[in-house]
C-alpha cells in the first residue's frame, strides 16, 4: 500500500458504491467523500455502474477488463456544479454526525496518552475498530505498525510522518507493512476518525503496557 495517498482510490469507490465495504470503512468513504467534489461525482457515477460490478463480482472474480472500464468512467467523470455538504454539527461530516447524535464537547473522551483523548465508537465483524482520535497541537503519537489495515481521516487540524502531510479532509492509509509516527502540527488540535482491523502493534515498552487498558 502507498503510504502517501490522500484521497481514497477509484477501486474502494466502487466498492463503496456496491454496498460491499465493512461498515466502518463505508462510514470513512461517506464522511471523506464530504470533502472532495470530483470524489461526489465518482461516488454518484460509480452509482449508477455498481449493479454492473455486482452481476461481475458473484459468482466469479471481476474481469480485469471490465474493471479497468469502469475505474475509466469514473477517472471521466464530470465535476459536479452543486459545492459539497458542509460538515455537519462544527467539524463531524454528514455521515459521521447522523452516526455521533452529537457535537464534540459532549462527548465521552477517554484518555490514551499524553495530550491524547478518544473515543470509541464500535466493534464490527473481523475486528474491526472504528474510533475517535483527539490530540492537542504538538503532541507525537506512540510509533506503531498494524494487524491490518489503519484508514485514518483527518477531521480538525493537521499533523505529519515519515510519508506525507495530513491535512482537513485527506486520508492516511497504512497496512501490516507501515510503521510511523504521526505527529501533530503545533498550530492546533488534531481530531481524526479511524479505522483499524485487530489492534495497534505498539513499539515502545511503556505504550504496549498501556494497550490493554485503552484497548485498540
Amino acid at each position: 500500500m502507498n503510504a502517501t495517498t490522500h484521497t481514497i482510490q477509484d477501486e474502494w469507490l466502487l466498492s463503496y458504491a456496491a454496498g460491499s465495504l465493512t461498515p466502518g470503512r463505508s462510514l470513512l468513504v461517506a464522511s471523506h467523500a464530504s470533502y472532495h467534489k470530483q470524489m461526489q461525482a465518482k461516488v454518484a457515477d460509480a452509482e449508477q455502474i455498481g449493479g454492473t460490478l455486482l452481476e461481475q463480482a458473484a459468482p466469479a472474480a471481476v474481469d480485469a477488463a471490465v474493471l479497468e472500464r469502469l475505474l475509466e468512467r469514473l477517472d471521466n467523470a464530470p465535476t459536479p456544479v452543486a459545492e459539497p455538504k458542509p460538515p455537519a454539527r462544527g467539524i463531524f461530516p454528514p455521515a459521521l454526525a447522523e452516526q455521533i447524535g452529537t457535537d464534540i464537547d459532549a462527548l465521552k473522551w477517554r484518555w490514551m496518552g499524553p495530550g491524547m483523548r478518544y473515543l470509541r465508537l464500535w466493534n464490527g465483524p473481523e475486528d474491526e475498530r472504528v474510533w475517535l482520535l483527539r490530540a492537542r497541537g504538538g503532541a507525537e503519537m506512540p510509533e506503531h505498525g498494524h494487524n491490518g489495515d489503519e484508514w485514518t481521516l483527518i477531521l480538525k487540524g493537521s499533523y505529519r510522518t515519515q510519508f506525507g502531510h495530513y491535512r482537513v479532509g485527506d486520508l492516511d492509509m497504512s497496512d501490516e507493512d507501515i510503521v510511523h509516527q504521526p505527529v501533530i502540527d503545533d498550530e492546533d488540535e488534531c481530531i481524526c476518525l479511524v479505522v483499524t482491523h485487530g489492534p495497534i502493534r505498539m513499539k515502545t515498552l511503556l505504550a504496549r503496557a498501556a494497550q490493554p487498558f485503552i484497548g485498540l
